[in-house]
């Protein structure tokens, strides 16, 4: 009976000294080796964290843009195995430098659009910001390098083709505008989960700004931001296939449908019919994006992949004369 007992007690001592050391040891291996354990991500997804309570206080719209990201890319990471939990707590981290100028991206905006009195390249260089001090924020709070590196890969080298268009409009006839004051900085993608953020980024920001959701339009939209991302060289430097590519494309369509498809009926519940209702093409909508579009055309793609309502002047619209007044 002794023997049993001293070896229950020693088996049980040596499991708590075992978890302790390994509680100890765990975060320092990580930082030496560059680790990134599913129990640190686990730590990074907590709400109560600074930085993350910052972003949902400071740039709300911004904040439920990354959870619905982060969703989009778990999904698609699991079509192609990549890691679906690295993505998600990418997505929490991807646009924290947006919390220097909240009200400078859609999202956050409530009817006025800054924008609308700034030039194009002064437009630019706050929404390029966006990347430059999000990475240095992230290196600040000592964000482990794989969550860094979403912030400036998401967006790649792509051009705000909107504004550059907008700048070469007004410029004047001896005026050179440089197509690299309206580029970020890149790097593109490097690795699978990073391009998977990137279409997701733009895909759950397209599908937000339509006014009929339908799987039609969602597959519409998706179809044309892949295509023109890829088109745009973003996808060169990671490792994605083209079977892997195919799937990431209609995973993202297939979640978004899920999103935003009607929900079930209930009993004595008469749906409305088809187009009774419909917001005005290019209305203002201050709970979400800024505008909504019935056309998916319309929706400003930029052709690298990027939505740009930001680029949209929206003073002479009915909601901005109603701000107004």
């Amino acid at each position: 009976l002794n023997t049993v007992l001293w070896s229950l007690g020693t088996g049980l001592a040596s499991g708590m000294i075992t978890a302790a050391v390994t509680a100890v040891l765990l975060p320092f291996f990580e930082s030496i080796f560059g680790v990134l354990t599913d129990v640190k991500l686990l730590e990074l997804s907590n709400a109560d964290l600074p930085i993350l309570g910052q972003l949902a206080l400071r740039a709300p719209g911004t904040n439920q843009h990354s959870h619905a990201v982060g969703q989009l890319a778990e999904e698609a990471c699991r079509v192609v195995n990549g890691n679906g939990l690295l993505a998600r707590i990418g997505a929490l981290y991807h646009d924290i430098g947006k919390t220097a100028a909240p009200e400078h991206f859609v999202e956050n905006q409530m009817g006025r659009n800054p924008h609308d009195k700034l030039k194009p390249l002064q437009s630019a260089k706050i929404i390029i910001s966006h990347v430059t001090y999000g990475t240095k924020l992230a290196r600040e709070l000592g964000l482990p390098q794989r969550i860094v590196d979403f912030i400036p890969q998401h967006h790649g080298t792509r051009t705000l083709h909107y504004f550059l268009k907008k700048a070469q409009t007004q410029a004047r006839p001896d005026e050179i505008i440089s197509e690299n004051d309206f580029r970020y900085p890149g790097p593109k993608p490097q690795f699978k989960e990073a391009a998977i953020m990137m279409i997701a980024d733009s895909c759950e920001a397209a599908a937000r700004s339509l006014a009929e959701p339908t799987p039609e339009n969602i597959r519409f939209i998706v179809t044309k931001i892949v295509d023109a991302i890829v088109a745009d060289d973003q996808l060169d430097e990671c490792d994605l296939t083209l079977r892997e590519l195919t799937q990431i494309r209609e995973s993202m369509i297939r979640s978004l449908v899920a999103i935003y498809h009607s929900r079930v009926d209930y009993p004595g519940y008469v749906p409305p019919t088809s187009g009774s209702f419909r917001f005005p093409d290019g209305a203002a909508d201050s709970e979400e994006r800024g505008l909504r579009y019935v056309n998916p055309r319309d929706i400003p793609i930029s052709p690298g992949g990027e939505i740009e309502d930001e680029a949209i002047d929206r003073s002479g619209s009915p909601e901005a004369a109603t701000t107004a007044k």
